[in-house]
């Protein structure tokens, strides 16, 4: 026999959705689609030099950004030098930084998850690198690499190394070397976290089942670990890839880009574009660029990595 609802229940019932789930889709709509909104409205703009307002252009500032200039020297054919540039610096910066740092995570991780004498000690101390402001390892690293009283050349000259000091910051390869190291030093310890996690959701009895078969360690982790750790690699290089992509703290504090601009990156031309040369239409156009990229290497890593061992 069904109960009959009385009509403030019945309100209720209909209310219920609304109530719950609105305040979730208002606060999307303002940390997300307003943003997003905003920039996409921002590049189509162009602010006036003399005028200082802000005029419809449409496309204009996405083909000064992408394209050569009219009557330049385009070495690179139709792209503008500086977009180019500026990309492979990008795309070196993040390759080798998401890379190593990934590599590194995954080794101590599997170390970490082995029952070792002092591990508890070792995993709060592995974190300390990730948790100090950006700003202060930036520093840090730039001091270490002055060319002329950083502690790496006074260690590299005590151990009879080098003779001379090396000018780190001063030139473009070891700039860029220098960034990639800082970089890896404060997010390999996320890395670590985030896949340690994932580790601890591996049965033990596969394991088990995998020695009794004779499986070599190799065969234990591709077959074994391997497919119970791709949603946590997943998370760690989304969220690794997206912070290197913005990342704007550790470039600026230790080279500004330099020397000249070998180390500018994605983030610090946007800053510089945005903010020093006061062009914020062409800075909302790179934000553009930056977030269709950042869509795009995400839904490559679902693609590889979205897939659960629970589902397959």
């Amino acid at each position: 026999m069904s109960i009959e609802k009385s009509p403030l229940r019945r309100k209720l019932d209909k209310l219920f959705v609304p109530l719950t789930v609105g305040p979730t889709l208002l606060w999307i709509a303002a940390i997300i689609v307003y943003p997003t909104a905003k920039l996409l409205f921002s590049s189509l703009q162009f602010r006036n030099p003399v005028t200082n307002e802000l005029e419809f252009v449409g496309l204009r500032n996405f083909q000064r950004l992408i394209l050569a200039r009219e009557g330049s020297d385009a070495a690179l054919g139709v792209f503008n030098p500086s977009f180019v540039s500026f990309t492979t610096n990008t795309v070196i910066y993040v390759g080798f930084s998401v890379s190593i740092s990934f590599l590194l995570g995954l080794g101590i991780a599997l170390l970490l998850d082995k029952d070792l004498k002092g591990r508890g000690w070792f995993r709060t101390a592995v974190i300390v690198p990730w948790i100090l402001p950006y700003v202060m390892s930036g520093l840090m690293w730039r001091w270490m690499f002055q060319s002329d009283f950083g502690a790496i050349n006074g260690a590299l000259q005590r151990l009879g190394i080098i003779s001379g000091n090396i000018p780190f910051l001063s030139d473009g390869a070891l700039a860029m070397m220098a960034l990639i190291i800082a970089d890896v030093w404060v997010f390999t310890p996320f890395i670590i976290i985030i896949l340690l996690a994932g580790l601890q959701n591996v049965p033990e009895q596969l394991y088990d089942a995998a020695e009794v078969d004779g499986a070599s360690r190799w065969s234990r982790f591709w077959n074994v670990t391997y497919p119970f750790l791709k949603p946590s690699i997943l998370v760690a290089l989304t969220i690794r890839i997206i912070f290197d992509i913005r990342a704007l703290d550790l470039v600026w504090v230790m080279t500004q880009g330099g020397p000249g601009k070998s180390t500018e990156v994605w983030a610090s031309w946007l800053y510089r574009t945005a903010q020093v040369f006061n062009e914020p239409g062409t800075g909302a156009a790179l934000g553009v660029v930056l977030l269709a990229v950042t869509f795009a290497i995400v839904a490559s890593l679902y693609k590889i990595f979205g897939e659960s061992p629970y589902e397959a």
